[in-house]
């Protein structure tokens, strides 16, 4: 039986690709604008600095950095970067932020698992300031009992250092500890490597979800599947 739930946060609790595109969508506007550049122009320097950044950083929560990716944008299209690269920033999260919702179902699972003195953790890469920001937003401030960010463990999923940081903050043994993530490697094999239980959360359509599966690992399509999957490994379920 789980004393503890870990979520990971990006594509988990809530849709990041589709709020990632659409924040992106809103700086290109902004840049084209201001600057007077095409969209191939902008799209093309921002893939550049994109992918210096992540070279360079490497596999740590720096290598995230939207401020980095968009200073290194402008730098790359020769505009100083003070010009407009915190006004891009700001615009990309203001826009991310404002529009952020949990996927539906998760705020009764979270709810039932409190009912039930179940803790509830966040395990997640990228800076915690940004992290902070998300669950705020979300309404997960009085929901989290743990959580670690790679910026704070110092290396990203699935290093074993980011699952064993999680529980030395549970004070919980691996076994009693249920992770849950939409990245196969990452999230659930990175969990389960760490000797945690974990469910593949997988939003999208059950056959191709099936057709990816592994063996031996529990995977879900959305919060309702969860929290009946979830029920059956808490001692007298939800």
């Amino acid at each position: 039986m789980i004393k503890a739930v870990i979520f990971d946060l990006d594509d988990t609790l809530y849709d990041y690709k589709a709020l990632e595109q659409a924040a992106f969508e809103c700086v290109g506007e902004l840049v084209r604008e201001r600057l007077g550049v095409s969209e191939e122009q902008y799209g093309d320097a921002f893939k550049r600095a994109r992918q210096a950044t992540k070279e360079k950083l490497g596999e740590t929560a720096t290598s995230h950095s939207r401020m980095l990716y968009f200073q290194k944008t402008l730098e790359y299209m020769d505009i100083r970067p003070l010009y407009l690269a915190l006004e891009m920033y700001e615009t990309y999260w203001g826009f991310f932020l404002d529009n952020m919702n949990l996927y539906p179902g998760a705020r009764e699972l979270l709810e039932a698992l409190h009912e039930k003195y179940i803790r509830v953790g966040v395990c997640t890469d990228l800076l915690a300031h940004i992290q902070h920001r998300k669950l705020r937003r979300l309404g997960m401030m009085d929901d989290v009992d743990c959580l670690v960010t790679s910026e704070e463990a110092g290396v990203e999923k699935p290093a074993p250092g980011i699952f064993k940081l999680c529980l030395e903050k549970l004070r919980l043994p691996a076994g009693e500890v249920c992770f849950v993530g939409d990245n196969l490697e990452r999230d659930v094999k990175g969990a389960m490597a760490a000797g945690m239980q974990a469910v593949w959360f997988h939003p999208m359509d059950e056959t191709s979800r099936d057709e990816q599966a592994e063996d031996g690992i529990d995977a879900v399509s959305d919060y309702q599947e969860l929290y009946q999957l979830l029920a059956g490994k808490i001692e007298g379920g939800l």
